[in-house]
């Protein structure tokens, strides 16, 4: 929780000082008040919370099938050491394709509708799932593997005492990170046509020239964003207390 005060703090006294600003005139019009937009926002809940809904929900999907096939590409690459470059570079060469280009074409491809929106929440998600898991699979060192093998370990146990704990911290960080990326890709693959979501409450407040929704979506953005990270923070810390405990002791 202590972890959480700082950033809060911050962001407290940053939307603080803007409405101090706006109020003295010293931001441009294009910047609302803090205070206009939450306004915005209360008179409008309906309006957020089916955006918000919508958007998580192709960011949720999106995210589980990404690791989904990150995980089983991961495994595939440290049982045939042969493909892990490939897969690894195959990785790269996904993520170094902006989300933001890769939308209309595979709108042209697929079409539109919610399996582009999913797919690309996934391909802006899978490459820190893919570093995370594939580093992880390999954390477990050869002196550890061997202590394994002289303690007659059968291979369920190797992986259940062993690779799995090892890989952990490695999993949560990638999913840490990939998850905040699953909701800017949906919130892009919006922008290509959708009519609910964060990202077409943002287009349609640009092409309306509402510029406190558009601010409202910007906040929007940053709360989810910043939510399901928390989210995967809160479970690493219920799921390796382990680990806690042993940093704590150091």
């Amino acid at each position: 929780m202590r972890g959480w005060l700082l950033p809060l703090g911050t962001a407290m006294l940053v939307l603080a000082l803007a409405e101090v600003a706006q109020r003295l005139g010293l931001l441009p019009n294009i910047v609302p008040a803090p205070s206009m937009v939450f306004a915005d926002g209360w008179a409008h809940p309906l309006m957020v919370l089916d955006s918000c809904a919508a958007t998580l929900g192709t960011a949720t999907t999106g995210f589980f099938l990404a690791a989904l096939a990150t995980a089983l590409a991961s495994a595939l690459a440290v049982m045939l050491s042969r493909l892990y470059g490939a897969i690894y570079n195959f990785g790269v060469i996904l993520h170094a394709i902006p989300v933001i280009a890769a939308t209309p074409l595979l709108a042209v491809l697929i079409g539109g509708g919610p399996p582009l929106r999913v797919l690309i929440a996934g391909l802006a998600c899978q490459f820190p799932m893919l570093v995370g898991m594939m580093q992880g699979m390999r954390a477990a060192d050869a002196r550890q593997r061997e202590l394994m093998h002289v303690l007659a370990a059968s291979k369920f146990e190797v992986w259940r005492y062993l690779l799995v704990p090892a890989a952990m911290p490695f999993v949560f960080a990638g999913l840490k990170i990939a998850a905040p990326s699953a909701i800017l890709g949906a919130i892009t693959a919006e922008w290509a046509g959708a009519d609910h979501g964060v990202g077409a409450l943002m287009l349609n407040a640009l092409f309306s020239f509402d510029v406190v929704k558009v601010w409202m979506s910007v906040v929007l953005t940053c709360v989810l964003a910043a939510g399901v990270y928390g989210l995967w923070g809160w479970l690493e810390s219920r799921v390796l207390r382990w680990k806690l405990a042993a940093e704590a002791t150091l």
